[in-house]
């Protein structure tokens, strides 16, 4: 990769982890879902032109952004409402790397060698060993929240396969339409207070609102997309994996989060099984291609 070009690959991961913070911010004002419903309406007011009827893939369209964009980011904006910080569910999202490599290897047969065995196992000890912080114990329901949101982060990155034909924008649309509307309607029902939270939030939230939708989807997806159609998967890949990084430094500088060696050692088995199967991924695309 060109300097320029790695450069971007580290900012898109600050983006990706100062969200982290972001969305802590936005959920201390505003109901989570709620804020959720929000953070698509701003996405949807951009990406509103590039809403299309996809004739004969709607059915899977609709599904798949219904799943992403209210279930995964619903627990995603729920997990940090019961976090007391953001550095640990930072790592244990990262999960939803080696949950995609399972549920590929059950629903569409794909074969896995050791090495991936051996990444995912890490992966999973090292989320594990997270809960033996004593400040993250206090919070174990949100660890566990953030792991059923990257569980479903890998169940739609499954479904998407069934859209790779439409352009991303266009379903980068289609969730944010589904995340808006879901999130206020199931907000409605399971939630209080939206309409006092809009006056009575401050600017911070709703700066942290704009951030989560624009900056991070924008930004984020839009360079990465960039970057994945200019490189191959295996060089790029791996520079995400430093989001974690950026926000457990974000979450001691602004938030006076505490970090034990406890999360040391589980994000370090965490990042480095997830690096372990993304590499091992790339490879067996690349090699499907190859022989393709």
């Amino acid at each position: 990769m060109k300097f320029r070009d790695t450069l971007f690959a580290i900012l898109i991961a600050g983006v990706w982890g100062f969200n982290f913070i972001a969305t802590k911010w936005a959920v201390e004002d505003f109901p989570p879902l709620f804020a959720n419903g929000l953070r698509f309406l701003a996405v949807f007011i951009v990406l509103f032109p590039f809403l299309r009827l996809v004739p004969g893939k709607m059915r899977p369209l609709i599904v798949t952004a219904f799943i992403l964009g209210v279930v995964h980011f619903g627990l995603l904006f729920w997990g940090m409402s019961l976090a007391g910080g953001v550095g640990s569910v930072a790592i244990a999202s990262q999960l939803n790397v080696p949950f995609t490599t399972v549920l590929g290897i059950i629903i569409l047969k794909e074969k896995v060698g050791w090495p991936r065995v051996f990444g995912i196992s890490i992966s999973f000890v090292g989320v594990m060993l997270l809960g033996f912080d004593p400040v993250i114990f206090s919070y174990w329901d949100a660890i566990m929240t953030i792991v059923m949101a990257a569980f479903v982060y890998a169940v739609s990155a499954v479904m998407m396969r069934q859209l790779r034909e439409i352009p991303a924008v266009t379903v980068q649309a289609w969730v944010a339409l589904a995340g808006m509307l879901g999130s206020f309607l199931i907000s409605a029902i399971l939630e209080q207070g939206q309409i006092s939270s809009l006056s009575d939030a401050e600017q911070r939230a709703w700066l942290s609102v704009l951030y989560s939708g624009l900056i991070s989807t924008l930004i984020g997806h839009g360079g990465a997309n960039y970057l994945f159609r200019r490189y191959e998967v295996s060089m790029v890949s791996p520079y995400f994996l430093v989001l974690p990084f950026f926000s457990v430094i974000g979450g001691v500088v602004l938030l006076d989060e505490v970090v034990g060696w406890q999360m040391f050692l589980g994000g370090g088995l965490t990042i480095i099984g997830v690096l372990i199967v993304t590499l091992r991924n790339s490879r067996r695309a690349q090699a499907a291609r190859e022989t393709g």
